[in-house]
């Protein structure tokens, strides 16, 4: 139940709303879900990253506003090209990911204590830099670019393909893919065995900042703007879509093609419920219960590998 639970229920809700709405399978619906899911989907393969080397980023959405922000203010107060200031967006998301490292390998905090404590900082600065307002642009150069639709298919699409796919190819055919699993299954054998944890732990971290700081520039981009307020509690719908497949978090075991699954059956269950009209009281009840399920399906999961 657990490996094709999760496939299952997606199948099942694609073909509830299928019958439930004439419209859930129409080739326009079916790319708004790929749209509506790119970013979250984005921030998820870097929060399978860390839940595998057994740590967490909550500062992901954080991240997502500040480097919106900061790509906003470079393109349209400084008159940088488009190409610049996303270069210097994902550098933003990289000072981050240095940064929780810096409390969680130097200092030695906590992971999910200190990036919720950095979060919360980071979003006032985004704050600070905008006065709380949104950053509006007027050069549409990034925004047509992110809005395209190369062979019909959004470019944030594209984006969160090749994202997962160069995400999978690492873990499963490098060595520091391996030693990510290693590092996340049995810290203190991973460092007998000659592996640099501390290193890859920073590794790991910069990856979560460089996919969260690509998150903000797609969110710039789709939104024309940026905004300190984006991304507010993503990452609910990020973990959700994590634990619903099927990664733990005792780290050491998880699949990319999983946290997909996962991300897309959240998109689905989003938009099926929008379709059909149903009152955002209970979207938000079915979105809790989503993640109440997750949850449990990650710690019986935790469950089955500990025996």
């Amino acid at each position: 139940m657990l490996d094709l639970g999760l496939y299952v229920a997606l199948v099942g809700l694609v073909i509830y709303f299928w019958q439930a709405s004439p419209y859930f399978l129409s080739e326009r619906n079916l790319l708004n879900i790929g749209s509506a899911v790119a970013v979250t989907g984005v921030l998820a393969a870097g929060m399978t990253i860390a839940l595998i080397a057994g740590q967490l980023d909550l500062t992901v959405g954080a991240n997502v506003a500040l480097t919106s922000v900061v790509v906003g203010i470079l393109i349209e107060d400084e008159h940088w090209a488009a190409p610049l200031a996303v270069v210097a967006g994902i550098g933003v998301g990289l000072m981050i990911g240095l940064a929780n490292s810096a409390l969680i390998v130097g200092v030695g905090i906590n992971s999910i204590i200190a990036t919720l404590a950095m979060g919360i900082a980071i979003r006032g600065i985004a704050l600070i830099f905008t006065n709380g307002q949104n950053k509006p642009l007027t050069d549409l150069a990034l925004p047509n670019f992110v809005n395209d639709r190369p062979l019909g298919i959004p470019t944030t699409v594209w984006i969160l393909l090749a994202v997962f796919l160069i995400a999978t190819i690492v873990m499963t055919f490098t060595r520091a893919g391996w030693h990510v699993y290693g590092v996340g299954g049995n810290p203190s054998a991973a460092l007998r065995a000659g592996i640099r944890t501390k290193r890859l732990y920073t590794g790991v971290f910069l990856t979560t900042g460089a996919l969260a700081a690509l998150g903000g520039v797609m969110t710039t981009g789709t939104s024309s703007s940026g905004g300190p307020n984006y991304a507010a509690g993503a990452e609910f719908d990020v973990l959700t879509a994590v634990l619903l497949g099927g990664i733990g978090l005792g780290g050491g075991a998880g699949r990319l093609e999983r946290t997909l699954a996962g991300v897309l059956l959240i998109g689905v269950l989003n938009n099926g419920l929008t379709l059909l009209s149903v009152d955002s009281y209970y979207q938000q009840l079915a979105r809790g219960a989503a993640f109440v399920l997750a949850v449990v399906m990650a710690a019986i999961a935790e469950r089955r590998r500990a025996r």
